[in-house]
């Protein structure tokens, strides 16, 4: 959604609802400023026409404060401050003091976060931890070396706060004040913010695996291990410098990544089915940075070539969407206002997740067409963009525009290719590798069909591992050794015979192994 600049009076107050949805609970109000930007959202504000770039994700947390509700003493959301952020900011220094006045001043209540904003000059990060009394909150920020990469993956990233170093900004009492709560946690005299706010993945490698991955996609040469100790290792960095330039393309193609060449690839196990999904439900195999399951993506580009500042929007799965530029402006109507509840086939969303749900389905048949043609519509845009930054702002606006409404023409043309190419299923074709085995009929003659009780058959297995087990402690039993299964109720002369032969026969190899 695009939200209008706007002018306001002096004596006007900004309000605040929960969850920043005016359709939810009042929470309370603050003073409005004399002009807010225009800004691009969803239920979070993604970039102004400042260039002023946000992302964000929500964390885990052990401590009882994590997802609390709001307080008289404690009203801004995570929703709330980055749309705050986005109207009265330029810089991204600017923000983080009003962040860190605000929530001094308002409170911090609901989800555990860690924020990124970027302008075209430099880049923090803040992470945000509602307080444990439910009134204020705890943040601490850090300045992101120029040149660096940074990722988090639901996971907070600042290890212990470096008093010395300017590029930490915190509150001087926030260590006396989590103290206080009984919540501090030090590492060589210095507080340790991850230990603190008890920052741990929501199951192991959850988080840690996609930052691995990440940081070993753009740094390779740091040969990072995916391996650690714990949720609070230290052996990824903050920030790292990459190899070589990161191009958009590349960013692009991060967020699509499901760890293909790697161990953790779903594709290759028994998760991903007869046609080598890279996906899983549940908890089941690996979360990969790309997941079926999302709403949406973005990435979001500052710089002083484009007239416009820029979002590439993916709606739907970052894999088998399209990422499609838009600037702060009106935003096209297919992409706009749109229900995850009720269908409707002239939005993009609701397209994404139609090709989405078909591919993921079929993925080896499927998937190259895919990846194929949305590659194609991205570097046309990107290209668009390129021959298209020398205009004014008001027609490259109109450029991007109509770039966007094509980008969901050839969207809906793939869908329909995609359903050409499955014609049915007779032309889908099973993964390598991952075929199931087949018993061909090649006779009339009548087959049983056997009907396998699993249950059963695994009591039966139990039951003959512990009588091996019983076996091995106990002994075998006579009659057994003689080879009969089990002893007659009366010994006829044959029997007999065999106890005698038997019990002769061991006697000499006890005389044997005792000369």
């Amino acid at each position: 959604m695009y939200v209008e600049a706007a002018d306001h009076e002096s004596d006007e107050m900004r309000e605040i609802y929960e969850d920043g949805d005016p359709s939810l609970k009042f929470l309370g109000q603050i003073p409005q400023v004399n002009h807010t930007f225009a800004y691009i959202k969803t239920e979070y504000g993604i970039i102004n026409e400042n260039s002023l770039m946000l992302g964000f994700c929500e964390n885990s947390s052990a401590l009882k404060s994590a997802k609390s509700k709001p307080s008289e003493k404690a009203i801004l959301s995570l929703q709330e401050i980055t749309k705050l952020t986005l109207e009265r900011c330029v810089k991204a220094s600017d923000a983080i003091a009003m962040l860190a006045q605000m929530i001094d001043t308002y409170g911090y209540y609901g989800t555990p976060a860690t924020l990124v904003i970027s302008d075209k000059e430099e880049g923090f990060v803040i992470e945000l931890m509602p307080a444990v009394n439910n009134a204020g909150g705890y943040y601490v920020a850090r300045k992101i070396p120029q040149g660096h990469f940074f990722v988090a993956a639901d996971q907070f990233r600042i290890q212990s706060i470096d008093k010395n170093n300017p590029d930490f900004i915190f509150n001087e009492n926030l260590t006396s004040t989590m103290q206080q709560a009984d919540i501090a946690q030090m590492t060589s005299g210095s507080l340790n913010w991850l230990r603190s706010v008890k920052g741990n993945e929501i199951r192991p490698y959850y988080s840690l695996r996609r930052v691995w991955r990440a940081l070993s996609i753009v740094a390779p040469s740091k040969n990072y291990s995916p391996w650690v100790s714990g949720w609070a290792t230290t052996a990824y960095p903050f920030s790292v410098e990459p190899d070589n330039k990161i191009s958009l393309l590349d960013l692009i193609a991060l967020t699509r990544d499901t760890y293909t060449g790697t161990q953790f690839d779903n594709a290759t196990k028994g998760t991903g089915g007869l046609f080598a999904t890279p996906y899983t439900h549940e908890n089941y195999g690996e979360r990969s940075i790309a997941n079926e399951n999302t709403t949406y993506t973005f990435i979001s580009q500052a710089n002083k070539v484009t007239p416009s500042a820029i979002t590439w929007l993916s709606l739907g799965p970052s894999g088998e969407g399209t990422y499609v530029p838009l600037t702060v402006n009106k935003i096209p109507s297919v992409y706009a206002d749109t229900s995850r509840t009720e269908y409707d086939e002239k939005k993009m969303w609701w397209l994404s997740k139609r090709i989405s749900y078909l591919t993921v389905g079929y993925y080896s048949s499927l998937s190259d067409m895919l990846k194929t043609r949305v590659l194609e519509q991205e570097q046309h845009s990107l290209t668009l963009i390129n021959h298209s930054k020398g205009l004014p702002k008001e027609r490259f606006n109109r450029v991007i525009e109509n770039n966007s409404r094509t980008a969901f023409n050839r969207m809906q043309k793939l869908y329909e290719n995609l359903l050409e190419k499955h014609d049915g299923g007779y032309m889908l074709r099973y993964a390598e590798g991952h075929n199931p085995k087949f018993i061909p009929v090649d006779s009339y003659k009548k087959h049983e069909v056997v009907h396998v009780d699993k249950e059963k058959e695994k009591a039966e297995l139990q039951k003959k591992e512990m009588n091996s087990a019983n076996l091995k402690k106990e002994g075998i039993p006579f009659y057994n050794a003689i080879g009969i299964d089990k002893l007659p109720d009366r010994l006829d002369i044959n029997v007999f015979s065999k106890i005698l032969t038997t019990t002769q026969e061991y006697m000499k190899k006890q005389q044997n192994n005792k000369n």
